[in-house]
């Protein structure tokens, strides 16, 4: 057997790798801490950060599973690795490099804590659409079918491997209908459900983009963080939000990829031609929007002064401890979860 892999990188190491420093470290600003005697700036190893333990572990089948966690690696980190050296040598892409890329983006915008609280914050409304679009097709099936042909049906369905769902029909007492009862939860398994959904559905719409990779002033670096794609709404300097989507016309979409190159684009407008330098104006905004949208970390190949006064970071033991709390529990709370739905 091999062995599971509970330390779950949501910012793969291949990624970071390009922001080591000459010593093989990275530069961490975190923005949130216990206390003021935390250094600004501290370095670490690739191999020590943007991990969580058993973010994506599930219950399958009563064991524990790495499954989704070896998927990411297959279908996205491996692939991604070469294409991503290529692009920072500046080597020219192929159409299929470029669709490596466009997926290894996508699955890191959906991969990360950030994406996370999204999920947890508005799962019961997307739970609630589920359960009433399963709802809505067993009840055509019971007027075709006997309980007992639908329950068999139901226990042999695979459709929806991941998604935390118990269903169960009745006889009602007057022996002329039936009550179907639906039941799910919002945690692990249907962040990871809604992860595949989009990875294998909406990530379509990114390919249809006209996408560039730029680079910044001279003199200057690009930043990445635990949330490293940004999907900008820009009207002007001074007035845009980081809310945007996969498809928003005239919208866009940053991904720095080292140091020196960012994934770009501007959704249905001709994009910015290969390779370009932007200007010192939209490097200084760039950075600062790569800055801004970051949850709790921001990584450098260097300490970079001018993070501080972009972001200052937050000081608050009480919410750091309770966040620390709140992801010490995260594995066995929803592993509880995942043994009791898969009954």
């Amino acid at each position: 057997m091999s062995e599971l892999h509970i330390k779950n990188h949501f910012i793969p190491e291949c990624y970071l790798k390009s922001w080591e420093d000459q010593n093989q470290k990275i530069h961490i600003y975190r923005l949130l801490v216990a206390h003021d005697n935390v250094r600004m700036w501290q370095t670490k190893s690739i191999s020590a950060i943007a991990y969580q333990k058993h973010l994506y572990t599930q219950v399958v089948a009563g064991k524990e599973s790495d499954e989704f966690e070896k998927w990411f690696d297959k279908e996205y980190e491996t692939p991604a690795t070469i294409v991503l050296e290529k692009a920072i040598l500046e080597k020219r892409l192929t159409p299929d490099d470029w669709i490596i890329l466009i997926n290894f983006l996508a699955a890191q915008d959906v991969r990360t804590p950030s994406r996370l609280y999204e999920h947890l914050d508005r799962g019961s409304d997307l739970m609630s659409s589920s359960l009433e679009s399963v709802l809505g097709k067993l009840k055509d099936k019971l007027e075709h079918n006997s309980i007992d042909e639908i329950t068999k049906s139901e226990a042999k369905r695979n459709d929806l491997p991941s998604i935390p769902m118990k269903v169960t029909i009745e006889s009602s007492n007057d022996r002329e209908g039936s009550i179907v009862k639906a039941e799910t939860y919002v945690g692990r398994s249907s962040w990871i459900y809604s992860i595949k959904y989009l990875l294998k559905n909406t990530c379509k719409e990114l390919h249809k983009h006209k996408w560039t990779i730029v680079k910044p002033a001279k003199g200057y670096k690009w930043l990445t963080s635990d949330n490293p794609v940004i999907r900008l709404n820009f009207t002007n300097y001074q007035n845009y939000d980081l809310q945007g989507g996969w498809g928003k016309a005239k919208g866009n979409i940053i991904f720095p990829i080292s140091p020196e190159h960012a994934m770009f684009a501007q959704i249905a407008d001709r994009p910015m031609k290969r390779g370009a330098r932007l200007s010192l104006e939209q490097t200084i905004f760039f950075r600062k929007i790569m800055c801004e949208n970051a949850s709790r970390f921001i990584f450098s190949s260097y300490s970079d002064d001018e993070v501080i006064k972009i972001v200052p970071r937050k000081i608050d033991k009480e919410q750091y401890l309770f966040e620390k709390n709140e992801f010490a529990k995260w594995h066995e709370r929803n592993k509880s979860h995942e043994i009791e739905f898969s009954k």
